[in-house]
């Protein structure tokens, strides 16, 4: 497959003219900003609303909770494996295309789920939702950078973490109240419209970009051997805590994908035009700043999972306060999120950043303060604590990543971000879910032998749990600003010889 501009799929074409009027009224970016948005909004609510809908799948298909999480997971896998594939293919081919090609993929999966009569057919529907979701998320900050000047990237960074935040608030609620009033089939057909919506404002608004001069190649082996091996070490890690960390299946994926990584290297060295360039890796700002994005990930993700289990198992709180308490964190991300993107433009993304990323830790150490009489209004602070240093860091940090990259490879520096969060995420869950329920077997297996009654036990096992998700976040956090420490003498250092240089 091969990429080269020609004068058909030069930007010559534009937008019709009476909707070229009706967006002079605004600025070129602010479009742009508005219908990425709508489109990213669309994609995260998809998280939310899905997980809520799991339980009532498995009553529906009266198959056990094993077999129906495959169609979440399935999406998690796929888009995950794909998404830097997907970042190359936006630099080759255009980011406009693939970003409204994912828009309507993700749109006829939402079509299809909707008419599922099993969790097979579900489950491969969600495989082609995935797929366009993972394109439109590959590309999304992509187009919004190149959109922006660099003294307001960190703005609509900002406001795009915004949009994300709300989804991920709005996701559950809205997944919980469509199963209640209507079925599970409505999460998916409710969001048709929006869906088409997105796509013509997309196709209409947005221009076609300069594609490069030179013929681009795809990089086939790359690609394949890139979403198998991403592919199998996901699944270990998602299957590790369940199945065992030594038990055949989990080491068996774990090596596999380990070998098919190692030759995805090798062939990317000797490709014509990788699918990842690894020189990306080479610029030591971006390096630094994704590696950092990873652990901000592992360290969040380590605390959030055992909230839930907290607030209903120790703290005995009504579901709905429950849900109410982890909204507060995401509402609080989702004002944070913006403001540190607006001040990252004004004095630089570092101080924001180190301030998100210890702010995570303190939140974390203030973790180790829950006990079973922990008031809700404890609670609540310790959400806005936590909430606001997610906000504080993400944004800055997505600016430094997407900053440190050339125009055209932007859509490989959007892509490794979407890919190094769900990696992030994924470690962080793995090891979070190995860490609680070790914790809480111990407490629990110590009180059983002090002659506690078993019902008594519960709470103080599952604190012991969290204690323990605490302690792991804590110390990544404490890696995170050691990466930023370093980040930061090689911004100095750089600044330094420039100076020199002039």
């Amino acid at each position: 497959m091969y990429a080269v501009s020609t004068p058909q799929n030069r930007p010559s074409d534009s937008p019709p003219e009476h909707l070229m009027m009706r967006a002079s009224q605004l600025q070129y970016k602010w479009v742009v900003l508005g219908v990425v948005a709508a489109g990213t909004l669309m994609i995260t609510l998809d998280e939310g609303t899905v997980r809520m809908v799991l339980p009532e799948l498995g009553r529906v298909f009266d198959v056990p909770a094993d077999h129906i999480v495959w169609v979440w997971l399935i999406y998690l896998l796929i888009g995950a494996g794909l998404m830097l594939t997907l970042g190359w293919l936006g630099d080759a081919f255009g980011r406009k295309r693939v970003y409204t090609t994912g828009l309507i993929l993700f749109t006829v999966g939402l079509s299809l789920c909707s008419t599922a009569d099993g969790v097979g057919l579900l489950i491969v529907f969600r495989g082609i939702q995935a797929v366009g979701a993972a394109m439109t998320v590959a590309m999304g900050n992509a187009i919004v950078t190149a959109s922006f000047p660099s003294r307001e990237r960190g703005l609509a960074l900002g406001i795009m973490a915004f949009v994300v935040s709300v989804g991920l608030l709005g996701g559950p609620a809205i997944g919980g109240a469509l199963v209640e009033w209507l079925d599970w089939r409505a999460v998916f057909y409710t969001r048709i419209p929006v869906g088409i919506v997105a796509a013509v404002l997309a196709i209409l608004l947005l221009r076609r970009e300069v594609l490069p001069e030179s013929l681009r190649q795809f990089d086939r082996a790359g690609a394949a051997t890139l979403f198998l091996g991403v592919l199998c070490i996901l699944v270990a890690i998602n299957r590790g805590p369940y199945l065992g960390w030594l038990s055949l299946p989990v080491v068996a994926l774990l090596s596999t994908g380990i070998l098919l990584l190692t030759g995805f290297v090798l062939i990317e060295r000797r490709a014509r035009d990788p699918v990842l360039d690894m020189s990306l890796f080479l610029q030591r700002i971006f390096a630094t700043a994704t590696a950092s994005h990873i652990i901000f990930y592992m360290a969040t993700t380590c605390v959030i999972f055992a909230l839930p289990f907290v607030f209903l198992d120790a703290l005995s709180l009504p579901g709905s306060v429950a849900g109410l308490l982890l909204a507060t964190l995401y509402a609080v991300r989702a004002v944070a999120s913006p403001l540190a993107g607006r001040i990252s433009d004004r004095i630089g993304p570092w101080s924001p950043s180190m301030i998100g990323m210890v702010t995570v830790g303190a939140g974390a150490a203030l973790m180790l303060s829950v006990s079973v009489d922990t008031s809700r209004w404890d609670v609540l602070l310790l959400m806005t604590v936590m909430g606001a240093g997610m906000g504080a860091f993400a944004t800055p940090n997505l600016s430094t990543i997407m900053g440190s990259t050339s125009s055209g490879q932007l859509g490989t520096a959007s892509a490794v971000v979407a890919t190094s969060r769900q990696i992030g995420q994924s470690l962080g869950l793995a090891i979070a879910g190995t860490a609680f329920a070790y914790a809480k077997l111990t407490r629990s297996q110590e009180l059983l032998a002090r002659g506690v009654v078993p019902d008594v036990i519960e709470p103080y096992a599952t604190i012991a749990g969290l204690q323990a998700t605490a302690v792991l976040s804590i110390a990544l956090a404490v890696v995170g600003v050691l990466i930023l420490i370093v980040q930061r003498a090689i911004t100095r250092g750089s600044e330094t010889g420039f100076r020199h240089a002039l």
